[in-house]
C-alpha cells in the first residue's frame, strides 16, 4: 500500500473507480464512518493503477470489473485520521480516477445496498441517484456536482476540503 506518514502528516495515492448505473452512483462507506465516498483503495508498488482497482473490487466485493477510462487525476488536500492510533493528521491524497463497469450479470447492479470487506472492518456500499448527491456526506466534495458532468476528457483537479 502506497502511503507513507512524516510526523503529522500523510502521503497516499488511491486508485478510483466510478461506475454508473441509471442516473445512480455507487458509493461505499466504512461501517460508522458517517461519509461516502467512491470505490477503490490504495495502490501496491509496481502495481498498475487499472491493476489496483480491479484487484481492489475483487478484495473487496467478489467481482471482476471492466476499468474505462481515465476521468480525474486529484490532488486532495483533507484533514483525516490516522485509522491506528485515532490522531488527526494532514493527508495529501494522489487519487486517479476511472470508470469502472460492473459485469452485466452481477445482481449488485440491482440491489440498492450490499456489504463488503476491507481487510478487518465492514464496507456498505449503496447506489445513490446522481442528482441527489448534495444531500449526502460525500468526500471530496468536488464529487457533488462533478459527477453530473463527467468529462469528455481527463481533467486534473487540486481540491482542498473546506
Amino acid at each position: 500500500m502506497i502511503t507513507f506518514d512524516e510526523g503529522e502528516l500523510r502521503y497516499s495515492y488511491r486508485v478510483v473507480g466510478i461506475a454508473v448505473d441509471k442516473g445512480r452512483v455507487l458509493l461505499q462507506t466504512g461501517e460508522g464512518e458517517g461519509l461516502w465516498a467512491l470505490p477503490g483503495g490504495r495502490g501496491e508498488l509496481m502495481e498498475p493503477s487499472e491493476e489496483t482497482l480491479k484487484r481492489e473490487m475483487r478484495e473487496e466485493l467478489d467481482i471482476d470489473v471492466r476499468v474505462g477510462r481515465l476521468i480525474w487525476v486529484m490532488e486532495n488536500f483533507f484533514r483525516g485520521n490516522d485509522l491506528s492510533t485515532g490522531d488527526e493528521m494532514s493527508c495529501h491524497e494522489l487519487g486517479f480516477y476511472f470508470l469502472m463497469e460492473l459485469p452485466a450479470s452481477s445482481p449488485l447492479r440491482q440491489a440498492g445496498e450490499f456489504h463488503g470487506i476491507e481487510e478487518k472492518s465492514r464496507l456498505l456500499f449503496k447506489w445513490h441517484e446522481i442528482d441527489n448527491l448534495g444531500e449526502i456526506p460525500l468526500v471530496p466534495s468536488f464529487l457533488r456536482s462533478a459527477l453530473k458532468r463527467i468529462p469528455e476528457t481527463t481533467e486534473h483537479i487540486v481540491h482542498t476540503a473546506e
